[in-house]
This record gives structure tokens, C-alpha cells and sequence, in this order.
């Protein structure tokens, strides 16, 4: 009979000690989406402001070439790139891969998406244009 309540009490205790696993790994894997959502949304922000404060972009930048953090190459190539598309993509980023939970910082890169949507459209929409004006003459080789 003995033997019987430690059996089931061992059971309980497991299973209890299972429950508890289940919830500690539930809520580790919520705190690790919202915070990579949060990551994602900060450099959206911060591409954001590049676009709309192109001084910001060139000060940041010539910080990390000055620092060596980057090379002459990628400095030139991180100048030429469109902040605005880097934004649009952090932003649909948090609202693609970290939802669930549906933290405040995807409702906040929802909000964003809806702001730059037009801009971003009108971009891909210039683009477009540029490549369809473009010659199909291919170019010779010296």
C-alpha cells in the first residue's frame, strides 16, 4: 500500500515538474520573439531617420570608418543604399517572423508600415520605370 502512494505521488511530482518545464520554456521563447522584435524595430527606426535625415546617415557612418569598423568599400556602399527599403524591411520583418505574440513592437512596425507603404511604393514604382527606360543594347566588352 505504501509503495502504491509513493508511486502515485512520484507521478505527481513529475508531472507537476514537467508542467513547470513546459511553462518556463513557453515563456524563454516569448522573451526571445519580442526582444528580436524589438531589435528588428529599433534598426528599423534607425534607418528611418537615416531617410528622413540623410546627416545622420553620413555622420553615422563616417563614425564607423573612422573607428575601422567598416572599410572605404562598404562605406560607399552603405551610403548608396536605400534607408528607406532597410526601414520597410525591419519593419515587415517583425511583423512577418515575430507575430505571435503580437508584442507592442509589432503593433508599432504595423503603424510604421501603414506611414511608409506610399513612400516605399513610390520608390519600387521609380525603379521600375528606370529599368523599363533602360536600353536592352547589351554593353561591349573592352
Amino acid at each position: 500500500m505504501e509503495e502504491k502512494k509513493n508511486t502515485a505521488k512520484d507521478r505527481l511530482i513529475i508531472c507537476g515538474l514537467v508542467a513547470l518545464t513546459l511553462l518556463i520554456a513557453y515563456f524563454m521563447a516569448r522573451f526571445e520573439v519580442v526582444r528580436r522584435a524589438q531589435r528588428e524595430y529599433t534598426e528599423g527606426e534607425k534607418f528611418l531617420n537615416f531617410y528622413r535625415n540623410p546627416d545622420a546617415k553620413k555622420q553615422f557612418y563616417d563614425e564607423k570608418l573612422r573607428k575601422k569598423e567598416i572599410t572605404d568599400i562598404e562605406y560607399e556602399m552603405l551610403m548608396e543604399d536605400n534607408a528607406l527599403k532597410n526601414a520597410y524591411v525591419e519593419y515587415n520583418t517583425v511583423v512577418d517572423l515575430f507575430t505571435p505574440p503580437e508584442s507592442d513592437w509589432v503593433k508599432k512596425s504595423r503603424q510604421r508600415l501603414l506611414e511608409i507603404t506610399p513612400e516605399y511604393n513610390a520608390w519600387v514604382a521609380q525603379l521600375s520605370a528606370e529599368v523599363q527606360k533602360a536600353s536592352n543594347v547589351p554593353v561591349k566588352k573592352k
